[in-house]
């Protein structure tokens, strides 16, 4: 198959230089456009502190000058490299055009304060003044309160009164009399608190009255439900079930602190579902007794079947409970439904909206949210919330910056020296605390010469590279085609033969049949075949490659040096990062999933190999010396038959980490029990995910304690046991 497209001419590399050439341009348009929009804030804000006519508006603009400053630190780089001569965009505009502005606007500001500094005083007294005569008629006000709901109303002018003052804290902070409006405020707190606790328990009663007439009524409603007869009395308990729900609703804020208010929302979404259930039900029987079994009744046999059909395909209590009992006596049946349908036409069951009952009880759901989200609005937690803004002012009264004009002017001379100190920060502190990264053009671009050259290589090549694996699928395919054509009891035969070759105990043999015998009985067997494929594939692949890597590795320390490093990243990228290239070469299928997880589990067998082979005994292999083998014989003879527990245990850690890939490999289309794990996932299907995960689980008892079994024996053969 031809390719897409040719692979492009340009190396990686040759992407690099026009990228960077771009990214730089769009950085100094960036600078460009900072360093212009500074300036200009700092000359608009010039003018507007000489237009100021009033001492707030100075403090507003102060504000404004305080984030351009703030702005300043953090582009401290770039503020720096616009004062050096040898930059480009110095020529159009540089950071001594803003260090000017910026010191005219200080300037400004400070002769402005001054000029404005009695606006600021006679403020400050009207403030003083005005909240001093605000808390004093507040507390008169609370001292004359006689009930909870005195309480609850004056609530929001204490609210507004205290955030206010919180507000302009800074305004007022230095006054001399700073210290007295922050006593008044907290006995106002505290006298508030008081009279809330003393009508706590009245208030408390009272909502339990309410409540209780609410669950009388909810429970009256409750008990009307099995007497709903007619589209009449259907209307008439939605009503009276939405006037709770409004009184509920309207309420929720003085209901919500209140021990009963949850199981009363709770009892009315209760009525509300019932309510929806037995108005459902009404509804179906209409429409399957009035539509469908009124024209047979002169039908016995036709009338029969279609109740029948009915109880089958519907949960209606009337054909249950009613008509079934009825199917063997004709007569009766065809009277019952007629009695039913005219009873049904009487009671206008035609006219019930069930959907306008589903939206009601979709609403009535809501409100155990809203009780959740609402402000409790009772007495002792709008006290709480008096309390808590009471201590915010008492807080920012000591800690806020104040806004007084020497307190002012000493801040204008902070901010025009926080400028001027970035401009001049030294090279090296800007190296220090500024992270020195690629900047994103250049990685973007990049990022995109690599993909289009990948994406290229596999259009041109990805053929010839799935032709190469061919081999490999076919054997895959044939292996599993065997084991899926053998039947079950030589497979278990075989299964138990081959573990006792292995551990040569009973007990595994029997425990190993079994296992396979329970995963084919919970129709698992397909599956478990294709896994075992995979897994004995995998393992075959990891060995003929692993254990040659091992003898490698120990014979050259340099191979070592170099081969460590490629098997922990093996082992410690995420199997999702490798999946990608595999995919985009081989697409999705057996082949794909086979090389992932041969990837996942390969590095135990090579650095179990290396070391067992590395921890043979001097003594053993001078011997060797003495009686002149070769190195080949060394190998063969003394060092892999040595090596032969480590290397046993590097098989079992490669089989449970090729198990470990099963459900992984099962995302790029690799069959097994992996799959139906995956989908039980993403389905939510709790039965199919456990009995394929422990499916999985059996497999991986079966591999591990026959392999280690198997090693347990060679080591017994190693210290001189009989096998």
């Amino acid at each position: 198959m031809a390719a897409v497209r040719p692979l492009p001419q340009q190396s990686i590399i040759e992407c690099i230089p026009p990228a960077s050439e771009i990214a730089d341009l769009r950085i100094l348009n960036k600078d460009l456009n900072f360093i212009q929009a500074m300036t200009k804030r700092a000359d608009d804000l010039n003018a507007q502190a000489q237009a100021a006519t009033d001492y707030s508006e100075l403090v507003k603009i102060s504000d404004s000058f305080s984030k351009l400053a703030e702005r300043a630190e953090v582009k401290t780089k770039t503020l720096k490299e616009l004062t050096n001569d040898s930059n480009p965009l110095t020529e159009v505009n540089s950071s001594a055009e803003l260090l000017e502005k910026v010191q005219v606007l200080s300037q400004t500001l400070e002769s402005k304060t001054q000029e404005l500094s009695g606006l600021y005083n006679s403020n400050e007294s009207s403030l003083i003044d005005s909240y001093e005569s605000s808390i004093a008629e507040l507390n008169n006000q609370v001292d004359l309160t006689s009930s909870p709901d005195g309480v609850v109303a004056l609530f929001p002018q204490i609210e507004s009164l205290f955030q206010e003052i919180e507000e302009n804290t800074r305004y007022v902070s230095n006054s001399s009399e700073a210290s007295t409006l922050t006593e008044n405020v907290q006995k106002l707190s505290s006298n508030y608190a008081d009279k809330a606790e003393q009508y706590s328990d009245a208030f408390m009663n009272e909502m339990g009255s309410q409540i209780a007439l609410l669950n009388d009524g909810i429970n009256s409603l409750r008990a009307n439900i099995d007497y709903l007869n007619s589209n009449s009395s259907v209307q008439s308990h939605l009503e009276r079930l939405s006037e709770i729900r409004e009184q509920v609703n309207a309420s929720a804020s003085i209901y919500k602190n209140y021990p009963g208010a949850r199981d009363m929302v709770y009892n009315l979404d209760t009525v509300s579902i019932s309510t929806h259930a037995r108005v459902e039900q009404m509804a179906n029987s209409y429409e399957i007794v009035s539509e469908e079994l009124m024209p047979l009744v002169d039908n016995p046999e036709a009338l029969v079947r279609a109740v029948k059909e009915a109880a089958i395909r519907t949960d209606v209590s009337t054909i249950e409970n009613v008509l079934i009992p009825l199917t063997n006596k004709a007569n009766e049946l065809s009277a019952k439904v007629i009695e039913l349908a005219g009873r049904y036409d009487a009671g206008n069951y035609g006219d019930i909206k069930v959907r306008a009952v589903s939206n009601f009880d979709k609403t009535v759901e809501r409100l155990d949210r809203q009780y959740i989200a609402i402000r409790s609005t009772d007495p002792e937690a709008l006290a709480a919330n008096i309390s808590g803004l009471s201590s915010n002012i008492e807080s920012n009264m000591s800690a806020i910056r104040s806004v007084d004009p020497s307190s002012q002017t000493e801040y204008f001379a902070s901010l025009n020296s926080r400028v001027v100190d970035s401009v001049n920060t030294s090279d090296f502190s800007i190296f220090v605390n500024n992270v020195i990264s690629i900047p994103g053009d250049v990685m973007m671009s990049s990022r995109n010469c690599v993909d289009a050259a990948f994406k290229d290589f596999t259009r041109e090549f990805g053929n010839n590279i799935e032709s190469f694996f061919d081999p490999l699928l076919t054997f895959l395919i044939v292996i599993e085609k065997l084991l899926l054509s053998t039947p079950w009891p030589i497979f278990l035969a075989v299964a138990g033969a081959l573990a006792w070759l292995g551990s040569r105990s009973i007990k595994v043999s029997i425990g190993v049949m079994a296992a396979f015998f329970v995963i084919g009985f919970l129709d698992m067997w397909e599956p478990m075949v294709s896994t075992v494929t995979m897994i004995s594939a995998a393992t075959l692949l990891c060995l003929a490659l692993g254990i040659p890597l091992g003898i490698w590795m120990s014979r050259s320390d340099r191979a070592q040096s170099w081969i460590t490093p490629v098997l922990d990243i093996m082992q410690t990228i995420p199997s999702f990062v490798y999946l990608i290239p595999v995919v985009m070469m081989l697409g999705i299928g057996k082949v794909p999933g086979l090389i992932a997880v041969c990837i996942y589990a390969m590095p135990p067998i090579v650095r179990l190999t290396n070391l067992g082979i590395r921890l043979v005994d001097k003594e053993a292999m001078e011997a060797a010396d003495a009686f002149g083998a070769t190195y080949r014989q060394r190998l063969f003879m003394v060092q892999m038959p040595l090596a032969l527990p480590n290397i046993f245990a590097g098989i079992n850690q490669t089989i449970m980490m090729a198990l470990a890939m099963v459900v992984i490999a099962s995302m790029i289309g690799v069959a097994g029990l992996g799959l139906p794990v995956l989908q039980a996932v993403q389905n939510q299907f709790l039965s199919m995910g456990m009995l394929n995960g422990l499916a999985i689980v059996a497999l991986a008892v079966i591999f591990d304690r026959v392999s280690q079994a198997f090693g347990t024996r060679i080591q017994k053969h190693r210290s001189g046991d009989v096998l």
